[in-house]
Formats: C-alpha cells, structure tokens, sequence
C-alpha cells in the first residue's frame, strides 16, 4: 500500500495531469544506479494509476537506458516505491542479478 501512497503524493507534488483513464505519461529525468552499472537519462515514463496492472511504471528506452542492460518495467509486487519530499522524486527500490544486487531508480518530471 505504501507504493500507492507514493504514486498518489508524487503526483500531486508535481501536479501531474493524468490521461482520460488516470494514468500518468510525461517527461522525466531518470537516475539510475546499481552496483554493476549506472545511467541518468531524459526520457518518456508512464505510471499505469487503474485495473489490474495499477501501479506498473514503465520507463521508455533513451541512451544508456536499454532494456538489455536495465529493468525498465516495475510493478509493486516486486519492487517498492517511495516519495522522497526532499527533490520531490519517485524512488524505485529493487534487486535482482541482471542489476548485481540491490538497486534505485529515481524519477522526477523535467
């Protein structure tokens, strides 16, 4: 419940317009960082805010960020979002051994 929460305070933080259904398409710089490699990017990010898939956030292919290096879809099954006030970013906390262990996204609108 608490990745809901941060979706909800993260976008009202930035006053993010949503689509006719609610979910959230917009502009975003990307801090990607892990202990095998690490990226920040310009790129296109939409959260999926109803249904069956709410709460899935996919990050679209620019630069270094590419699907061969990075996980670039995340759901809250397994992975946990956080609202950080300070920077007013969305943090995305995972592990997995494609990224050699524990890793973060941060996302915030440009």
């Amino acid at each position: 419940m608490e990745s809901f929460h941060a979706i909800h305070d993260f976008k009202d933080a930035h006053d993010l317009e949503t689509d006719q259904v609610g979910n959230l398409d917009f502009r975003a710089f990307v801090e990607y960082r892990s202990p095998s490699r690490n990226a920040s990017e310009i790129t296109n990010v939409k959260i999926i805010r109803n249904g069956y898939q709410d709460g899935q956030i996919s990050i679209e292919e620019s630069g270094e960020l590419v699907a061969e290096n990075y996980h670039l879809d995340f759901t809250t099954q397994y992975q946990k979002y956080r609202y950080c006030e300070e920077g007013k970013k969305l943090s995305v906390a995972g592990g997995s051994p494609k990224m050699g262990g524990k890793y973060s996204v941060a996302i915030s609108p440009v």
